[in-house]
């Protein structure tokens, strides 16, 4: 009767067991399915979304050249006749909604259906819902009509939805015929089980000395095999091993245990976070599913060294992580001895993703070689204006002046004989001296010549008094501190061409009445510059710092000498420009 009572409970508890186990991978696949087609779903989403924003870009663009052409063809009619023309021959644009209003609502234009898969069944509510992208509106205000563009993502969503409900269908009829087939082989392979509780169930009771029998199954085999040794070494390991995989699992660097056979066995939680595999995937795999090909020589001979007892410390080099990205990181490795036999069973391997720390020396050394080419193509710039300013002084300066002699000449020859010709004479004596004047102004544009010979201060001096006279209106105060006379040709020019491009955007657009330039080399060894107006400002939110030619101008020169740049305005309060260059 114990007997029986007890097969009984064997069954019930083979029975139980099987049918959880079932119900545990039926959950995992449901959960690997649903994750899948969560997966997919989003990168649908993603892709429709990026789809739908390029498409709308592309047509507001091309609208906007319509637009724009419009406007510099008059002849072509009004721009709402123009783009309802336009429309009408582009048809249905994928991704995107058009509408062309008058000014008063009435609709001029809207864009026909799609016939994308129109005679197709429409997706679910849940699918469109799902996949459905932000809706993004332009409108344009055009003479005499209104522009507006709306996002349509009903295409992409229907042929995302063909392609889903195929996977929707193969997902379901592989996961019942994988659930029927996994517990079929369950019950198979769980009849050894018996002799398997029996030990464990001793070992749970304390009892360390429970071992199992020989299996036929090579895998039972190896479980019986695995377990005895597990119970030889139990006592003696679980406080360590606690312990040890306590600080693993903790640590921030990826810690990862291979075998002999260079296969995984350990894998903490930031080597899960840094290559994207949970152990479940990972554990039992090799090491060189992490490699790169190019490293897998390397990785090789780092294993031989291992193996051989030695140690090998903080190596950059390249591992995969599971989407295919490559990281950079710095590897140690560590041989795993047995602490009885004390021989190697495997090595411990850390890694530290050193990716930023890449990315940052790449971008300063990217940074440093643009400062370098800035500097050499200003300086070649400023060479080439020096050049032309010596080419028109020389040169155009001689003829200029010979004209003079000669038209002065016949000036004075032709006093008494013909004053028609003296008049004639004195007007090209004018002329003369007009080009003289302009050569000079553009001489002084392209290179002053004060600044060769006199220096920075005395420059900035004359080309104020300059200023001054020029818009007298205008009260411009200027302060020089420092001695400025030992500044590099190169600071020199930078510093000259800030202030000049500085006041021109100050006298195009500001609007000022006091302009204050603030000029001061501090103790420190820092070239100061403070150039402010009280005009009436800008709103730097509005206003594209990249695209204003200006502005992008003088901060490439200041980034070229290591410098720092600084606007600062606000509307109707002026504007201040701050530079800190070092000497």
């Amino acid at each position: 009767m114990v007997k029986v009572i007890h097969y009984y409970d064997y069954y019930q508890y083979i029975m139980n067991l099987r049918v959880r186990l079932n119900l545990l991978i039926t959950a995992i696949l449901l959960i690997f399915f649903v994750s899948m087609g969560y997966t997919m779903m989003k990168g649908s989403k993603e892709s429709i979304q990026e789809g739908v924003e390029s498409a709308n870009r592309v047509t507001m663009q091309l609208l906007d050249t319509v637009i724009i052409s419009s406007s510099q063809n008059p002849e072509w009619g009004y721009t709402h006749d123009v783009l309802k023309r336009f429309l009408e021959e582009l048809g249905h644009v994928r991704s995107s909604n058009i509408y062309l209003y008058t000014l008063q609502g009435e609709l001029l234009y809207a864009s026909p259906l799609s016939k994308y898969r129109i005679n197709d069944p429409p997706p679910p509510k849940w699918f469109e819902s799902s996949l459905a992208p932000k809706e993004v509106i332009d409108t344009r205000t055009v003479r005499f009509g209104k522009l507006i563009v709306k996002t349509n993502p009903t295409g992409a969503i229907k042929e995302s939805w063909a392609k889903m409900k195929h996977f929707f269908l193969i997902t379901c009829v592989f996961f019942v015929l994988l659930n029927i087939l996994v517990y079929w082989m369950l019950g198979f392979w769980l009849r050894p089980l018996e002799p398997m509780v029996e030990a464990i169930t001793k070992m749970g009771e304390g009892d360390f000395e429970a071992r199992l029998p020989d299996f036929n199954l090579p895998e039972f085999a190896v479980i019986a095999k695995n377990f005895n040794r597990m119970g030889d070494s139990l006592q003696a390991k679980v406080r360590e091993n606690q312990r040890l995989a306590l600080i693993a699992q903790q640590t921030a660097d990826a810690i990862v245990i291979h075998d002999l056979q260079s296969k995984i066995s350990f894998w903490n939680a930031s080597a899960e976070k840094i290559f994207g595999y949970s152990p479940k995937e990972i554990l039992g795999k090799s090491a060189y599913v992490l490699t790169t090909k190019a490293h897998e020589n390397e990785l090789r001979k780092s294993f031989q060294l291992i193996h051989s007892g030695k140690n090998i410390h903080n190596v950059e080099t390249q591992r995969t992580k599971k989407n295919g990205e490559v990281v950079d990181v710095a590897i140690s490795f560590s041989p795993l001895k047995d602490p009885i036999t004390h021989e190697i069973i495997g090595d411990i391997c850390s890694m530290r993703d050193i990716s930023e720390k890449k990315i940052a020396e790449e971008s300063k050394l990217k940074l440093e070689e643009n400062r370098k080419f800035t500097q050499l193509i200003q300086s070649h710039i400023e060479d080439e204006r020096r050049s032309l300013a010596r080419e028109l002084h020389d040169e155009l300066g001689q003829y200029v002046s010979a004209i003079k002699i000669f038209a002065s000449n016949i000036s004075n020859k032709a006093k008494k004989l013909s004053p028609e010709i003296e008049k004639n004479a004195d007007s090209v004596i004018s002329a003369a001296n007009q080009i003289y004047d302009g050569m000079h102004s553009i001489i002084k544009q392209l290179r002053p010549v004060s600044l060769d010979n006199l220096g920075l201060a005395e420059t900035i001096k004359d080309t104020v008094n300059t200023w001054q006279k020029q818009y007298e209106h205008l009260k411009i105060h200027l302060l020089i501190k420092g001695d400025l006379n030992h500044l590099n040709e190169t600071l020199n020019i930078n510093i000259y061409r800030i202030i000049q491009e500085a006041m021109n955007n100050a006298l195009k657009h500001s609007k000022a009445k006091a302009i204050n330039i603030n000029l001061v080399l501090n103790k420190k060894g820092f070239l100061e510059l403070n150039f402010s107006d009280d005009g009436q400002g800008m709103d730097l939110k509005k206003v594209d710092q990249t695209k204003n030619f200006g502005i992008l101008g003088m901060q490439e020169r200041i980034q070229s000498l290591n410098g720092s740049f600084e606007l600062i305005s606000k509307k109707n309060q002026g504007t201040q420009i701050l530079i800190s260059v070092p000497t």
